[in-house]
């Protein structure tokens, strides 16, 4: 863990990292978290053993033992088919307790964290709100559109149906992560954060879990009515995605959109990805590749979107 000082306006704070190793910062944290994000607790995920300080490491300024802001570094190792891996940052968690606003603490822990990985990575990425939307402009982001791939769905008489599996169990836990290994044969993008994806299983969508035994496939998929939205989807390339699909719905599916950039289909359809919640901002690192370019997949035209379990 390092630790530094800085001053914002003639006030000293102390600057932390990789607090989760001690729990007197954790427990502060997680007290931030509530004033600011009610309902958002790391506890149980860490004390499962998922808090992996390098895919998830906030940085925090201290005022005393109180932690008065915070923004998260998440390291995300980015690879298409024809592309090798490549380290993009995506910050996350971007949060500054009521009495401590409007005094510059998120604007100097942007700059640092923003100076200290200039050299380090290929790219620096984060999603925010609408109201934010004139802030991150102002440390060189640009906001990217992000599109979202559909299809209609016509329930059948498909044998089997999806058993879902239960996060409380250590058996069914297993097989989620034995299967994660595999990866989504689906996606344009493949994106490995462990972390991520169980602190998502954990908490909110641990109910959207389920196993397809003929497909030898975990998909990750929630009901609404008349859609399903699938997250991700964990198995062999030879499984089918139809199949898949027709196993996970209910009676009532008659649309289906996914939470990462299909591998276009003959029956799927895009559409702007339009979230006030999640919009996209991108800092391309000066004289290398652009992030948007990289994800300018021939046959797409920049038509894609970062797997929804992957926001941070």
């Amino acid at each position: 863990m390092e630790t530094t000082l800085i001053d914002v306006f003639d006030k000293t704070y102390e600057l932390c990292d990789q607090i989760q190793y001690r729990d007197h910062e954790r427990a502060a944290y997680e007290e931030i978290c509530a004033e600011v994000f009610p309902g958002l607790s790391f506890e149980k995920w860490y004390k499962a053993g998922y808090w992996d300080g390098n895919l998830f490491n906030p940085h925090v300024l201290k005022d005393g033992d109180r932690i008065v802001s915070a923004v998260s570094v998440n390291q995300m190792n980015i690879k298409t088919e024809k592309e090798p891996s490549r380290l993009y940052i995506q910050l996350g968690g971007v949060m500054t307790s009521k009495n401590y606003r409007h005094q510059g603490l998120s604007t100097a822990l942007m700059d640092k964290i923003l100076t200290d990985w200039e050299d380090k990575c290929d790219g620096i990425y984060l999603f925010g709100h609408e109201g934010v939307r004139d802030f991150y402009p102002r440390f060189g982001f640009k906001i990217v559109d992000e599109y979202q791939y559909y299809m209609s769905l016509k329930t059948d008489d498909y044998a089997e149906k999806a058993v879902r599996l239960d996060m409380g169990k250590k058996e069914d836990t297993d097989k989620l992560l034995k299967y994660y290994k595999l990866g989504n044969p689906f996606s344009l993008l493949q994106i490995d954060n462990k972390g991520l994806l169980m602190f998502y299983c954990m908490k909110y969508n641990k109910n959207d879990i389920y196993y397809v035994e003929e497909e030898d496939a975990v998909v990750i998929a929630g009901h609404e009515k008349e859609s399903m939205v699938v997250y991700d989807i964990f198995c062999k390339p030879e499984s089918d995605l139809e199949n898949i699909l027709q196993a996970v719905a209910d009676d009532n599916t008659q649309r289906v959109y996914f939470g990462f950039p299909l591998i276009k289909t003959k029956h799927s359809k895009v559409a702007k990805y339009d979230e006030e919640d999640n919009i996209l901002f991108i800092l391309d690192k000066k004289g290398s590749e652009k992030l948007s370019d990289f994800l300018h997949i021939p046959g797409y035209e920049n038509k894609i979107m970062f797997p929804l379990m992957t926001h941070a």
